[in-house]
């Protein structure tokens, strides 16, 4: 055969993805695509149907008077479906917090059909993520445990081939397939929105579960969709693989991620602000108030001081306050610059952490 016929042939079994043949043409997703059946009977004993409880106080006030009379109960239990996957051999089931949040009760069915009851290790509702552990009834580590590999989300591309694998309106393992349709993306549930955006299908009891590349590596855990209707319209967000499991050793060992905070209340400058206040600034977060004895009331932080930087780096929102300081630790020092009245000064903090969520307003930072 001519050596002029070569590339022709080579394009020729590359268009019906040959993958031996044409490996240098071929790209690697073609012949990954190829395997997935494969890959997705190793990967999927490690994705698990998560069943959560909450008691729930009965809203039907007209009846509570009746329910004491009679001595039924004005309570109901509330069970919810989704999912999540384990991470290692010793049953630890990463998910989203959502999914368990104010449970009373947890339960994991495998693949295989075995039913455990899950202890809450960690939760951490700003980044909605949870960390849980199942125990046989002896509280031994139940044999034959199948966990899937995490990988690394920082390398993931915009049109990659992805798989998410859950348990849709409680049809466990569902298989859907798509692609990275953006990264980085903010979608308004909060300060750490950095989704990778899929259009793989997710619905309702997808959440906590995997999002994987055509290696079989977790790149993301599935959190939110973006749907008129409440079910899948191809705007699909999870949450990062590296993200999570920066967070996974403070998970296992306090059972929260401590974060610090300023104790600010605190709004982005705007022109119209600017204006209206007779501010020297159009730019930073003006402060409307702080908490008593929170780390800026101690520093000497005042209303209407314009908070600019933090360790140099720019606020410009109150989202950016919030990403700034989950970069440090409680009791780490930071340089705040701001700007008050005509003057720029800086002023050392000292981090204290977060208090309880429930005990602080909205707003607060």
């Amino acid at each position: 055969m001519s050596r002029h016929f070569l590339p022709i042939l080579l394009l020729w079994t590359s268009l019906f993805h040959f993958c031996p043949i044409a490996s240098a043409l071929t790209p690697p997703s073609l012949c990954l695509s190829d395997q997935l059946p494969e890959m997705i009977e190793k990967i999927s004993p490690g994705v698990v149907n998560i069943s959560s409880t909450t008691v729930m106080n009965d809203p039907g006030s007209n009846m509570d008077d009746f329910l004491r009379f009679w001595g039924m109960p004005q309570e109901r239990k509330h069970t919810s479906l989704g999912t999540g996957f384990l991470i290692d051999p010793d049953g630890f089931i990463m998910t989203n917090n959502h999914v368990v949040e104010q449970a009373t009760e947890v339960i994991v069915t495998l693949t295989d059909q075995r039913q455990f009851r899950a202890k809450i290790i960690g939760k951490d509702d700003k980044m909605d993520l949870a960390l849980i552990q199942i125990r046989d009834r002896e509280h031994h580590i139940p044999p034959h445990l199948k966990p899937v590999p995490l990988g690394n989300s920082d390398t993931v591309r915009i049109g990659e081939s992805v798989v998410a694998v859950g348990n849709p309106f409680g049809l466990q393992n569902t298989v859907t397939k798509g692609i990275i349709s953006a990264k980085n993306r903010t979608i308004g549930l909060g300060p750490f929105d950095n989704f990778l955006q899929t259009d793989a299908s997710i619905n309702p009891g997808n959440s906590g579960g995997p999002l994987f590349n055509l290696h079989g590596e977790v790149i993301g855990i599935n959190s939110a969709i973006r749907s008129p209707t409440g079910q899948s319209s191809g705007l699909g967000f999870a949450i990062p693989i590296n993200e999570a499991k920066i967070l996974l050793p403070e998970l296992k060992r306090y059972g929260r991620v401590p974060r610090p905070w300023l104790g600010i209340l605190g709004e982005r400058m705007t022109p119209q602000l600017e204006l209206y206040y007779q501010l020297p600034q159009a730019k930073g977060v003006l402060i409307y108030n702080t908490v008593e004895n929170a780390p800026a009331d101690q520093a000497g932080i005042q209303q209407a001081d314009i908070l600019l930087s933090i360790n140099n780096i720019l606020t410009l929102e109150p989202n950016d306050v919030e990403k700034i300081l989950s970069k440090y630790k409680p009791n780490d020092t930071v340089i705040l610059k701001i700007n008050r009245g005509n003057r720029t000064r800086e002023i050392r903090v000292k981090l204290q952490e977060l208090p309880r969520l429930e005990h602080l307003p909205k707003g607060i930072i």
